[in-house]
């Protein structure tokens, strides 16, 4: 692992591997080892960098002082402090937020392209929104979880993780979801609950005009949280956006369906003018 201190906050991220740099945003309450097939599989061709995002893994705590904006920041902060040359930047839930939110502000940055995973621009549900969340109807519910996290953290895993999965896959992936589970207990409860409160918050809704590179919105077509059309309408206010469901997938494709997702990613990297010298079908 590196660090970048930024101020009062140390950000730590992986970073492995040559190539088109490859920026890895992962989703919330978990860290950047939920990339690790991709670091198998890809590490070999790409450049892969995954921060842990503020308030999670080894970064410093998401603390009171601490803005939504700030994540996007650190991320840009390490773009540059490695001066990273085109990079794509791959946002899972809550790193799709993250990542609207740099390319939305930070409009100099030179991005060859994005890939968002199963996310919306805004998780409440209202009358005239139904694509948040599928269990967030109104702002209780919210308000239920963040006093559930707070109560008993390392509870609250066990709840929301499964739920990252497509419902019965336990025979196929229960190893591994224990494995996230030992990552996800591990952060600070109430950097969680900060980032809860303000992410239940946000609508980047008039965010995603503003993205004006060659994008991949990807969702999983059994996804637990989010309903194929939400990503259906995010891609269309996209100008260059494509779509791409995973059939056997819930919220994390590159997890359930991780070689397909790889060839998909080495696809994805071609296309904006990156050719490695092996062919993505030898891609694992």
């Amino acid at each position: 692992m590196k660090t970048l201190v930024r101020q009062t906050s140390t950000i730590a991220y992986r970073d492995t591997g040559s190539g088109r740099p490859l920026v890895w945003l992962h989703g919330w309450g978990v860290n950047g080892a939920f990339f690790q097939p991709q670091f198998d599989a890809l590490g070999d061709r790409f450049r892969l960098i995954a921060p842990d995002l503020r308030g999670h893994g080894q970064s410093s705590a998401f603390d009171a002082n601490s803005t939504f904006p700030d994540l996007a920041d650190d991320v840009r902060a390490i773009i540059d402090h490695e001066h990273l040359d085109a990079p794509i930047i791959i946002g899972w839930s809550l790193g799709a937020m993250v990542a609207w939110d740099l390319l939305s502000r930070h409009t100099d940055l030179e991005a060859a392209g994005l890939v968002t995973i199963d996310m919306v621009p805004r998780m409440l549900n209202t009358p005239q929104w139904p694509h948040g969340l599928r269990y967030g109807s109104d702002y209780r519910v919210f308000e239920r979880s963040l006093s559930a996290m707070r109560a008993d953290w390392d509870a609250f895993t066990a709840v929301f993780l499964p739920r990252v999965f497509a419902r019965g896959s336990e025979a196929a992936f229960g190893e591994l979801k224990a494995e996230l589970r030992d990552e996800a207990r591990r952060n600070d409860s109430e950097s969680m609950a900060r980032l809860w409160v303000q992410l239940v918050e946000l609508d980047y809704r008039d965010r995603l005009a503003a993205i004006q590179v060659p994008t991949l919105v990807v969702h999983g077509e059994k996804s637990q949280l989010y309903r194929p059309a939400a990503s259906q309408w995010v891609a269309g206010q996209i100008d260059r956006a494509q779509i791409r469901g995973f059939p056997q997938s819930g919220h994390a494709p590159h997890l359930e369906e991780p070689d397909e997702f790889n060839r998909m990613l080495a696809r994805f990297s071609e296309a904006q003018g990156w050719h490695d010298t092996q062919t993505t079908d030898s891609i694992p």
